[in-house]
């Protein structure tokens, strides 16, 4: 029988590290980040016509059609998108290696720029492919026994959806409104998305906690570590759901704080523009700025953290 995974120690370690190590963390993510925002900031003018967008009024009937804010057809836009999407996931996947490595292997990379591409990144950026088509898979059985249940048919729940931006764009074009009863009756197929979720939510997350290792594992070892992953978390799947339970309520409370000093900080900056008031405003804002980076650091810590923590923990017992 597997050892039981120790979930307070494993909280504990996980919180340590992100206290710890959050230089590190902002040291082997800056690059990576600043380079996503570059290539996410390319590829939206190269996709949108940002003048048209720039010249939309405040009125919302000119939105549609949405077409004309597209610099090319809309399937070449969407393989654009998907394009970059995964080349900007395959750039974060180096960060996350090099974190995965930090906890489990106590990988120290020197340097402040880091932009890895190396087998740890590439097996990284894999596993979160097989690990979101895994996911992918479970919500389409999901659906498809959501809709024999449901009695409605797939191709009237995606129906419902292209009617119903049908209704929008016709109702902008007309300048009027649309009716209620026409909405409700569009969007009613629209439900089988929403009980389809319900019906994938207990197997994605019995599988996503036996996938836990997964990522640190591939970045760690010289492999996929996807039947690994199974094999290392059995007989563990309780200790390890609520570790992220507590994982999860712990971070509720981060993010309340950081809510309530970001509502403060709003409401300083808001502050009148002059005298004494306007240097408040100033010192308030840039508070805000550092108190946004620091959480973010602190939240991938934790988040990267957590996956190496419990690989490390499950391979090695320590």
């Amino acid at each position: 029988m597997a050892e039981k995974f120790p979930v307070g120690e494993a909280l504990n370690e996980t919180f340590q590290f992100a206290l710890n190590r959050w230089g590190t963390v902002l040291r082997f993510g800056w690059a990576p980040m600043v380079l996503a925002i570059v290539l996410s900031i390319g590829l939206a003018w190269s996709i949108l016509d940002i003048p048209a967008l720039e010249a939309v009024d405040d009125d919302p009937d000119s939105i549609f059609p949405l077409s004309q804010f597209l610099k090319m057809s809309a399937p070449m836009a969407i393989t654009a998108v998907i394009a970059g999407s995964l080349f900007i996931s395959f750039i974060l996947s180096g960060f996350m290696a090099s974190v995965f490595r930090l906890v489990a292997l106590g990988e120290e990379r020197p340097g402040f720029v880091h932009l890895r591409f190396d087998g740890p990144a590439q097996r990284v950026f894999i596993a979160n492919l097989i690990q979101g088509a895994i996911n992918m898979v479970i919500y389409a059985a999901a659906f498809f026994i959501a809709s024999l249940t449901t009695g409605i048919a797939i191709g009237d729940a995606f129906g419902a959806i292209s009617e119903f931006f049908s209704l929008i764009a016709q109702s902008a074009e007309t300048g009027g409104q649309v009716d209620a009863a026409d909405i409700g009756e569009t969007v009613a197929p629209v439900g089988l998305f929403f009980v389809a979720g319900l019906f994938a939510t207990l197997p994605m997350i019995y599988v996503n906690v036996r996938l836990a290792p997964f990522l640190a594992g591939s970045a760690s070892e010289n492999r996929l570590l996807l039947l690994g992953a199974f094999r290392l978390t059995a007989g563990n799947f309780w200790p390890l759901f609520f570790f992220y339970l507590l994982l999860m309520v712990v971070m509720m409370v981060i993010v309340f704080v950081f809510q309530l000093v970001i509502g403060i900080v709003d409401a300083l900056s808001a502050l009148p523009s002059d005298g004494v008031f306007a240097l408040i405003g100033y010192l308030a804002s840039a508070l805000g700025f550092i108190a946004t980076l620091a959480y973010q650091l602190f939240v991938y810590a934790i988040q990267f953290g957590a996956q190496g923590v419990i690989y490390r923990r499950l391979k090695t017992g320590t």
